[in-house]
């Protein structure tokens, strides 16, 4: 990889900051991280695995904060086929060249930023369709689908996974979210392992970036009474859908 030059690094701390910030209030840390590492010429699929290593505490803390969300066999399940997917997908990732996964990325982020976007109303669409029972078949497939998502790139896989426990599982918004942070949190421990045994982690940028993320997790922590996370929201898809369109042009090249 080039050397990265002042000004790159000015741009990645500042990214890595305000996701933290992001991710305290409203979440769509990957949004901010990934196109930075990307915009500095790191290299997409390096970018894509050094992203996860630098948000991968934050959900763990967040998991942590939520301790078991649904209890029993659908829990652990869940938790299991989570991990089993983010392994699967992670090694998808790693048997996928650096220049088809520039090809395919600006799609994907495309397609996350369209479920951040529409989050608030695929949450109140699922919420108002939930059955009262459990479908075990299509919270399962879908726990797994999502899942190897998340292992390959990642970005929207919590909004997905709400919407699936919602519909699929009977499980409350809040109970949801929580399950949501184990499962997401199963599928990045297992990627970012992958990552990490084939060295293509950027260590040199993780580590300072992981700091600044925690700097501004710990900002984004006391500014909620200042900033909503509405506005958070809205100010991470601006940026979101800029980069990815920025990314589109740029696989045209």
């Amino acid at each position: 990889m080039n050397p990265i030059s002042p000004l790159s690094w000015i741009i990645l701390r500042a990214a890595a900051t305000a996701a933290g910030i992001a991710n305290a209030l409203a979440g769509g840390g990957t949004f901010i991280i990934f196109p930075a590492l990307v915009f500095a010429g790191v290299d997409p699929i390096m970018a894509n695995a050094t992203s996860s290593v630098i948000t991968l505490p934050g959900g763990i803390a967040s998991a942590l904060v939520y301790r078991r969300p649904v209890t029993g066999k659908l829990f652990w399940t869940l938790v299991l086929i989570s991990v089993a997917g983010g392994v699967a997908g992670s090694q998808l990732l790693l048997h996928t060249s650096s220049e088809r996964f520039a090809k395919i990325v600006p799609y994907l982020m495309i397609g996350a930023s369209l479920v951040f976007t529409l989050s608030n109303q695929l949450r109140g669409f699922a919420s108002a369709h939930t059955s009262g029972r459990v479908h075990t078949e299509l919270l399962y497939a879908g726990t797994l689908a999502i899942s190897i998502y998340g292992g390959y790139f990642g970005a929207g896989m919590g909004v997905l996974m709400i919407v699936l426990f919602l519909i699929a599982a009977h499980i409350g918004v809040q109970e949801s979210a929580g399950l949501r942070m184990w499962c997401a949190t199963g599928v990045n421990t297992l990627a970012v392992a992958a990552f990490v045994v084939k060295g293509i982690v950027v260590w040199r940028l993780a580590i300072p970036m992981l700091i600044c993320t925690l700097i501004g997790g710990y900002w984004g922590a006391h500014a909620v009474q200042r900033l909503t996370p509405e506005t958070a929201r809205r100010a991470v898809l601006v940026f979101a859908w800029i980069m990815s369109l920025w990314l589109l042009v740029r696989s045209w090249e």
